[in-house]
């Protein structure tokens, strides 16, 4: 899953520096984030905010936002609205840190930004990695997750956001279906049937029941809720009729 990240800073220049460094992160490491929203105006972030219901997003604001709202009190009204985020101040003004305590706004840290490009571009790289462990940590409390190899990477997703998993064209690997996208990596539909709690309902194809819209049975089709269809075994009606009615009782 990618997590948003919103940067909030009325320094054009500092806006475009930590542009340069996020994007160069994302780039890197594909899939755990997406830079979702920036501006200098605060008021333009909270109705970012609002409008697009952002949850576990990662904010990069300033303190000094020279609006009739700080920094600080954007954070407090992030918190309020997103309280599985992560926060991290980049500003001049650390004398202001026992100020966040009070408000309970729980930074995940402060960057200064009289340290240079290269240490920032460090330090916001090492508060990418923690923030993305904790947020995934907290999921994994929090939902069922599943965790996939894909690529030299290991990605968790909420098994809600799975629709389906089916066998590639390509030997020894499977087609990962979520609500976020597609993945394509090595594996096979038996050992997945057995490492997750997905149904399997053909020799190539494993369906959440969470995300089926309907069946024709006499078809044989699964229609997903993204519109994907797929063709299932006459053998697997049966269980595929008990999930399904299993899940319209939870």
């Amino acid at each position: 899953m990618e997590y948003p990240i919103i940067l909030c800073e009325d320094n054009p220049e500092q806006l475009a520096n930590l542009t340069s460094i996020i994007n160069d992160f994302n780039m890197f490491h594909p899939n755990q984030y997406k830079l979702a929203f920036k501006s200098s105006d605060p008021h333009a972030i909270e109705e970012y905010i609002k409008e697009n219901s952002v949850e576990k997003g990662v904010y990069f604001l300033d303190i000094d936002l020279g609006s009739d709202i700080n920094g600080i009190d954007l954070a407090q009204w992030v918190r309020n609205h997103d309280i599985s985020g992560k926060i991290i101040f980049i500003t001049t003004h650390t004398e202001m840190a026992p100020l966040t305590l009070q408000r309970q706004v729980e930074p995940l840290g402060f960057i200064t930004k009289d340290m240079g490009y290269e240490q920032m571009r460090i330090e916001i790289v090492d508060t990418l990695n923690l923030a993305y462990e904790r947020i995934e940590k907290k999921a994994l409390e929090n939902d069922k997750m599943y965790s996939f190899s894909i690529g030299n990477q290991v990605l968790n997703f909420e098994e809600k956001k799975i629709i389906y998993i089916t066998s590639s064209d390509k030997a020894h690997r499977v087609i990962l279906v979520t609500q976020d996208g597609q993945y394509e990596f090595f594996d096979n539909i038996a050992n997945l049937e057995k490492e997750t709690g997905l149904l399997k309902v053909s020799r190539s194809l494993l369906v959440n029941p969470k995300n089926i819209e309907r069946v024709d049975y006499k078809m044989r089709v699964v229609y997903f809720k993204n519109g994907d269809e797929e063709v299932f075994s006459l053998s697997k009606t049966k269980a595929l009729k008990q999930a399904l009615l299993n899940e319209n009782e939870e």
